[in-house]
């Protein structure tokens, strides 16, 4: 189920893989420069797997740098694939069926707890750009005791940051319901089926223009209310890291061109009209949108990945009782900086 419908031909509606979290990846071959039975693409290529169909504003970058060029400027053929969550795209990847994965940072640390071996080497936004929307008859967290909180799954995006919400008022996961709307939850609270869910900025004002009738609200902006949550980034398993470094080096330094190119409000246009085609959505809700990108400084810095943002929300995943003290994993065993660096040298020696 899609959140709304649009007419690009360049996002690919893919359904849920439906695997089970691995170890480590399954490119499958022994030769490093052939495409894997399981589709994972081969040398001078990269399969990368975006969240939710369609994206919203803050998932843009990689399309901007696939119509600016910056792909072909750095010798990196890109395909960009768009799953149904961000755990859905981790999955991908660790099972070897793409490359790259843009997965919420929560979703990464709770997979590396758990045995998996992916990591985080670039970011498209570091910090949330996320409201929490409800129905009109909602006034506060308390009120959320006993309704229908729409989430994606349990581990998600929106399930960990709802879990992190209604925590903060003293409800726990027994006080509320889950109804599983991965995608979908704008349009779960306006027809009823949920009072609440977790909305990109965009996203959000795309269901209340969509049901102007349902009363929807932004009860707070978690950007505000947790400031120091790490929301998402590129990862990848750490043997492909290591296999097709030279390919991720490049696709970095892309994103790092697109993010400046984004991040330079003379671009304003350029940016929108790619982001209008990627989500469908009104292109006067993308201009605000990006507008509150750059006065809340939402793109990202350096590789987007500070230490203490990352240390915090790994330990918020211990609070939430997502994961133990004793599985909690490293700052080192969660990003490469590596790639960031090599990445980065390599933007300035073109410039």
């Amino acid at each position: 189920m899609t959140r709304r419908s649009i007419g690009s031909k360049r996002v690919a509606a893919v359904l849920s893989i439906g695997v089970v979290l691995m170890a480590a990846a399954c490119s499958g071959g022994d030769d490093d420069d052939a495409q894997g039975a399981d589709g994972s693409s081969g040398n001078g290529q990269l399969k990368v797997s975006m969240p939710v169909i369609p994206p919203n504003f803050v998932h843009v970058m990689p399309w901007v740098a696939q119509d600016q060029g910056f792909y072909d400027d750095f010798g990196v053929d890109v395909e960009l694939v768009s799953l149904d969550s961000g755990v859905t795209a981790l999955r991908g990847a660790e099972a070897g069926s793409a490359d790259i994965a843009a997965v919420p940072t929560p979703t990464l640390i709770n997979a590396v707890a758990q045995g998996g071996s992916a990591k985080a080497f670039y970011t498209y936004s570091p910090n949330l750009d996320v409201q929490m929307v409800v129905s009109e008859d909602i006034g506060s967290c308390e009120e959320l005791e006993g309704q229908v909180v729409g989430v994606d799954e349990v581990g998600g995006f929106a399930e960990v940051l709802t879990k992190k919400f209604y925590t903060s008022c003293g409800l726990t996961q027994d006080d509320v319901k889950y109804g599983n709307f991965p995608g979908a939850e704008g349009q779960a609270i306006a027809q009823g089926q949920a009072v609440s869910g977790v909305l990109h900025i965009d996203e959000a004002a795309g269901v209340m223009q969509q049901f102007p009738d349902a009363g929807l609200k932004s009860l707070v902006n978690l950007w505000e209310v947790v400031p120091d949550w790490h929301y998402a980034g590129y990862a990848a398993p750490t043997d492909l890291l290591e296999e097709k470094r030279d390919e991720m080096v490049a696709f970095t330094a892309a994103n790092i061109a697109a993010n400046e190119f984004m991040s330079d409000s003379a671009n304003k246009e350029a940016v929108l009209d790619t982001a209008v085609e990627v989500t469908g959505l009104d292109r006067e809700i993308l201009s605000d949108t990006y507008d509150t990108f750059l006065e809340d400084g939402l793109f990202p810095s350096d590789n987007g990945y500070p230490q203490d943002m990352v240390d915090y929300t790994a330990d918020q995943q211990v609070e939430l009782g997502n994961i133990e003290e004793g599985d909690k994993p490293a700052y080192e065993d969660l990003v490469d900086t590596s790639i960031y660096e090599d990445a980065r040298a390599l933007v300035d020696e073109q410039s």
